[in-house]
């Protein structure tokens, strides 16, 4: 027993020793994981970090800016230990790591977010040293941290997650800078800048001279590591990106659709203009920055979209959906060009020229024409001179009209205006922005004026007679007008409809009232065909100045007033019923003479005999 003492001893001065040296070992000799890194502190003979530092770096007493990546170090205890161990920061593979420096330089002015002045010097924020030294600037990064596994020191960088920008099928993302430099004069959008990589370079964006606020460019369907909105490891708090995506849907025209645009960004629109200058190159639209630099005016532009699926940014154009415009058969269209020269005056008095000319030469033989119809009603009672100049009059204050005046605003192709050339039957793409196209039908339309219930219809007119009474006429008209007069009919009148409201009515209303109250209400029953023709004549040559041609005027009823009716009704009853008593009294005579001849013809034979008898008598008196 007293012998196996010292061995004890030994023994227990061996593990004491052995503790000795492991404490030793594990303060000298620090082992740091594969997955994780060392902070460690200077504790004594050091100088006093400088006011404003958070790690040191050349020495000083506190946290020093240098880790111990994974490995074997050698720690010099008790000058310096190891105050803890953290793992390293891990970005997966649909993330970003978005990197807020606590300590460096201070922020430039005007700035939010911190420049990478060290160019990557750093290594991703693993050297913090270079970091400091290179001029680190305190605050949030520009760089971030791509996927894969990083040492950071944690007191001198917070590391929060930003998720990749996934932008769907379908969709446009829009990105507003929250950093940059100040928008030009004038401008709604930041330009475009080159080298960014759909935003998803920060650094590249700012440095070559990005701008804060809404950009130009947009983001199309895909996957983008954009500086955006991130949490925090720490404590899950968020913060705000470089930039802000949002999500609009893509412009889809569907068939039978176009798209009209409006710039809501670029250079100013001429104020004679009211249609933009078209830009080559923009793809659509699509291709934003080209649309800015090749000179791109704001408002309404002339080229549109055709059916399909564009990506376009929705905050620099405004697109209208309108439906593709159709002209029937049995139509043609006036278009109204807003986009083109202006016409000059020598271009106007032209179109005016002809149109006069040519007015007067249709006047002229349409007057002919009606001329000689209205003598072969009128008889003796007027000359065709005077009945052409009943013709031709009209309102003194509608010369001007008549000359032409309103058809000078037809103009050849290229010119601003209501366009010579009409568009016939079929399905067009009309930018209704730069063009207005009136439709016009040039086939038979038929105005009525009767109680019944059908389109393009008045009241029956209530017209005075001669002779005082009010009759009412149902009357109807047809018309048309020719492909080839339709622009000069919208020049002078607009479309068939005020045609119809403020011409046709209140002109025929006039000409029925006029010829009325020259006839008699029965003369005018009686002679309704002459009445008809001599309205039709009128309205004709009328309508021919609104480059209008008129079919046919048609007297379809005339209602006559009760009471001259029922005078009228009686009177021919009483002359029937005359003409029957004078039938009946000659019949009576007739069957009085019928009843004597009859009565002589039956005593023929008695009187024959008597006659006989006297002469056979007298004969036998002789003998005697």
């Amino acid at each position: 027993m007293e012998n196996s003492l010292p061995l004890i001893f030994m023994a227990v001065a061996v593990i004491v020793g052995l503790l000795i040296i492991w404490y030793v070992i594990t303060r000298f000799l620090v082992n740091i994981g594969a997955k994780e890194v060392g902070i460690k502190e200077r504790r004594y003979f050091g100088r006093r970090m400088p006011q404003g530092r958070v790690v040191a770096t050349d020495g000083e007493v506190g946290l020093q800016a240098d880790i111990l990546k994974p490995g074997l170090h050698f720690v010099l205890y008790p000058v310096e230990r190891v105050v803890q161990k953290v793992p390293l920061v891990e970005i997966g593979a649909d993330e970003l790591g978005v990197v807020e420096a606590i300590d460096g330089e201070p922020m430039p002015m005007g700035s939010i977010f911190a420049p990478d002045r060290a160019q990557n010097a750093h290594n991703n924020f693993q050297d913090p040293i270079a970091f400091i030294k290179q001029g680190g600037v305190k605050g949030i990064q520009l760089r971030t941290l791509p996927p894969g596994k990083w040492a950071i020191h944690p007191y001198l960088f917070r590391v929060s997650i930003a998720q990749s920008t996934v932008v769907p099928p379908g969709k446009v993302g829009v990105i507003t800078a929250a950093d940059g430099s100040p928008l030009d004069a004038g401008r709604l959008h930041g330009k475009a800048i080159q080298n960014h990589k759909n935003f998803q370079d920060a650094e590249a964006f700012i440095y070559n001279g990005g701008q804060k606020g809404p950009q130009v460019e947009i983001l199309t369907p895909g996957t983008y590591r954009i500086h955006t909105m991130s949490s925090s490891m720490e404590d899950g708090s968020t913060q705000a990106g470089l930039f802000d995506v949002r999500f609009f849907e893509a412009t889809m025209i569907t068939e039978n659709q176009i798209g009209l645009v409006e710039a809501l960004d670029g250079a100013p629109l001429d104020p004679r203009d009211y249609v933009a200058m078209p830009v080559t190159g923009h793809d659509n639209f699509q291709d934003s920055n080209t649309f800015i630099t090749g000179g791109g005016q704001r408002g309404p532009q002339k080229d549109i979209l055709l059916p399909g699926t564009y990506y376009i940014n929705p905050l620099l154009f405004k697109v209208i959906l309108e439906s593709a415009k159709e002209v029937k058969p049995g139509e043609v269209a006036v278009i109204v060009s807003n986009t083109g020269k202006d016409p000059s005056e020598e271009i106007r008095q032209a179109m005016a020229r002809k149109i006069r000319e040519r007015l007067e030469q249709e006047e002229a033989q349409q007057m002919q024409l009606a001329a000689e119809k209205l003598d072969r009603v009128d008889g003796d009672k007027a000359s065709l001179e005077d009945i052409k100049a009943e013709l031709l009059s009209g309102d003194p204050a509608d010369k001007r009209l008549d000359s032409g005046a309103h058809e000078a605003y037809v103009v050849p192709e290229g010119y601003r205006g209501i366009q010579e050339s009409v568009v016939g039957p079929g399905r067009y793409y009309v930018n209704t922005l730069a063009v207005s196209p009136i439709v016009i039908p040039t086939t038979n339309q038929t105005v009525e004026w009767t109680s019944g219930d059908v389109s393009n219809t008045f009241d029956p007119f209530e017209v005075i007679s001669k002779d005082g009474f009010t009759m009412q006429l149902e009357v109807r008209v047809v018309f048309r007008v020719k492909p080839e007069d339709a622009p000069f009919m919208v020049a002078k009148i607009g479309d068939v409809t005020r045609l119809i409201q403020n011409v046709m009515h209140p002109l025929i209303d006039s000409i029925f009232r006029n010829q009325a109250s020259e006839s008699s209400a029965m003369a005018y029953l009686q002679n309704r065909h002459e009445e008809q023709e001599r309205a039709e004549a009128r309205v004709r040559m009328h309508l021919l100045k609104y480059h209008v041609d008129v079919v046919n005027v048609l007297i379809c009823h005339i209602h006559l007033p009760e009471e001259l009716m029922k005078t009228q009704t009686e009177k021919i009853l009483a002359e029937q019923k005359q003409n029957m008593f004078n039938a009946q009294r000659e019949a009576e005579v007739k069957r009085i003479e019928l009843e004597k001849t009859s009565s002589q013809a039956d005593n023929q034979r008695s009187l024959m005999e008597a006659t006989v008898g006297v002469d056979i008598a007298g004969k036998r008196s002789e003998q005697r």
